[in-house]
């Protein structure tokens, strides 16, 4: 194998990993959620915890990104809000990823 070679195949190793790297940031920038006019994450913290004070009782307050208290009056609503959030932006990146997958082999 000669140098040229080993440099191109280094080339597209780096490339595919700052690839997967942004797709990453990428998705964690699209579990933004807003709900009452504040900004929440929809990740598997958060979805938990909404989950856990949604089974025992119908409102409860939550901190924000900004840690503002929020007051969630709909639970469930919220709940099913994170989860399709969550899930869309995953269901993006992983096909982002397939498609490096596929590239390196």
């Amino acid at each position: 194998m000669d140098i040229d070679n080993l440099k191109q195949i280094s080339q597209q190793s780096y490339d595919i990993a700052l690839q997967k790297a942004n797709a990453l940031k990428k998705a964690e920038s699209d579990q933004i959620v807003v709900y009452e006019n504040h900004i929440f994450k929809a990740d598997v913290i958060t979805i938990c915890l909404v989950k856990t004070l949604a089974e025992s009782q119908t409102s409860f307050f939550l901190l924000d990104t900004n840690y503002n208290p929020v007051e969630i009056k709909d639970g469930a609503g919220f709940l099913k809000a994170l989860i399709e959030k969550n899930q869309s932006s995953l269901n993006a990146y992983h096909q982002l990823h397939q498609k490096f997958r596929n590239k390196r082999a």
